[in-house]
C-alpha cells in the first residue's frame, strides 16, 4: 500500500512544533527575566551599609598620639585616658602659651596621671593636685571644686597656675615650679619634673 504525503498536514504539524518550541522559549526567557528581576529587587531593597572605616579625629595630632602611647605604657593607663589627658594638656598649654611637656610633667610627678587623686593632708585634688582654697577664682571658672576630679578642668586650672608663675618668674621654669610646689623640697621636685620633661621631649623628637 503506497503512502500519500499530505503536504498541508505536514506543514501544519511543523507549524505546531515551531509554535510549541517558541512558546517554551518565551516561557524560559520570561522565567530568567523574572529571576533577574527578583535578584535586582532584593539587592535594591537591602539597606546601604556605611563603610567600616574609622575617621581619625582632626584634633588628635601625631605628637598627642605618640606622647599618649608613651604615657599610657609607662603609667599603666588605658589608651583612651592617656589620650584625653595629653589632648587636654596640649589645649591648655596652647591657650596659656606654655610648653605642653611642662604641664604633662607636673601631672606625672604630682599624681602619676591619676585624675581622682586626693591628698588628705593638703586637700590637693586631681591630676595636677590643685588646692582649691588657694585658687578659688580659677576653680569656680571650671565649675567648682568637684570639677577638679575631671581631666580637662583640672588641667586647665593647673596650666593657668603654672603660666602665672612662669610669667611672675620672667620665664624661669625652675622658679615657677618652686612656687607651684609651695613647700619644702623644691629642688628634688624641680629635678623630677625636669627629668620627665626631658623624657617627653625625647619621645617627641623621635617622631
Amino acid at each position: 500500500m503506497s503512502h500519500v504525503i499530505d503536504k498541508r498536514s505536514t506543514q501544519r504539524l511543523i507549524l505546531r512544533v515551531l509554535s510549541v518550541l517558541m512558546g517554551l522559549s518565551l516561557v524560559l526567557r520570561s522565567s530568567d527575566l523574572q529571576s533577574e528581576f527578583i535578584s535586582i529587587s532584593r539587592t535594591l531593597s537591602r539597606p546601604l551599609l556605611a563603610p567600616t572605616c574609622r575617621i581619625p579625629a582632626t584634633d588628635i595630632t601625631p605628637e598627642i598620639n605618640v606622647l599618649s602611647r608613651d604615657i599610657g605604657k609607662r603609667f599603666h593607663l588605658p589608651q583612651s585616658a592617656a589620650q584625653s589627658i595629653t589632648s587636654a594638656a596640649f589645649s591648655a598649654a596652647q591657650v596659656r602659651g606654655i610648653d605642653p611637656t611642662l604641664v604633662l610633667a607636673v601631672a606625672a610627678v604630682e599624681s602619676k596621671f591619676k585624675p581622682r587623686a586626693v591628698n588628705p593632708s593638703t586637700g590637693a585634688k586631681g591630676l595636677m593636685q590643685v588646692v582649691a582654697k588657694w585658687h578659688q577664682d580659677k576653680v569656680l571658672g571650671v565649675g567648682g571644686e568637684p570639677s577638679l576630679l575631671l581631666i580637662a578642668p583640672n588641667i586647665n586650672v593647673g596650666a593657668a597656675i603654672l603660666a602665672e608663675y612662669v610669667d611672675a618668674e620672667g620665664g624661669n621654669v625652675t622658679g615657677a615650679l618652686g612656687h607651684y610646689l609651695g613647700a619644702a623640697g623644691a629642688d628634688s621636685y624641680v629635678k623630677r619634673v625636669r627629668l620627665e620633661m626631658a623624657h617627653l621631649a625625647r619621645v617627641l623628637k623621635a617622631t
